[in-house]
């Protein structure tokens, strides 16, 4: 497991960069329209719970995929969409205040503060939350066929949650979703090629 544990390490490594660009990169201003279907959007504020568990999700794989190459593809798929979503972010690092502007004062505030920093009101397209969330979720599936319903809910779960947290917009959440199944695809050509 220890292997595991060091090759989807790799990974966990470069997620340090969405806490990097921020700092490097200053945002611009968000469209207009995409506030205003936003505006439209409800806060819903226990809907930080399933957006907090996207945390418990990233430490799953190395304990569950016991094939060391199944990890390193997976790893290696996790790193090159999250290289992508960056590349975007660096291109156009739209705001997310006007969205977090909508959280109001609520019985789970302080878990919404931890994950809004004062800098990181950016990198808000696309959803790295929703991209991470359906590749990890969907190889779980793909690895042990019980997980399917619970494993589905809870990508469900973060998916809504990245918008009606107002920790994201909503085009935000959809683009991530379709990087996230298309690199799940990716990931699963890849397994199906190298199965060991």
């Amino acid at each position: 497991m220890l292997n595991r544990v060091i090759t989807f390490s790799l990974f966990w490594f470069t997620l340090v960069g969405y806490f990097i660009i921020p700092i490097l990169i200053q945002s611009i201003p968000c469209p207009r329209w995409i506030i205003k279907i936003d505006s439209y959007i409800p806060f819903i504020w226990w809907m930080i719970i399933p957006y907090f568990s996207y945390y418990f999700l990233l430490i799953l794989p190395p304990i569950i995929i016991k094939s060391k190459v199944r990890i390193k593809i997976l790893s290696n798929v996790l790193i090159y969409s999250s290289l992508f979503c960056y590349s975007i972010y660096i291109i156009w690092p739209i705001s997310s205040t006007s969205t977090l502007l909508l959280v109001k004062n609520n019985p789970l505030s302080f878990i919404h503060n931890m994950v809004t920093l004062d800098y990181l009101h950016q990198n808000a397209f696309p959803s790295m939350h929703v991209t991470i969330s359906i590749i990890i979720g969907l190889a779980l599936i793909e690895e042990k066929i019980q997980f399917q319903k619970s494993m589905y809910l809870l990508i469900l779960l973060i998916f809504f949650a990245t918008f009606l947290t107002k920790q994201h917009y909503l085009i935000d959440s959809l683009f991530g979703g379709l990087i996230g199944y298309f690199s799940f695809l990716y990931y699963k050509k890849l397994s199906i090629k190298n199965i060991d």
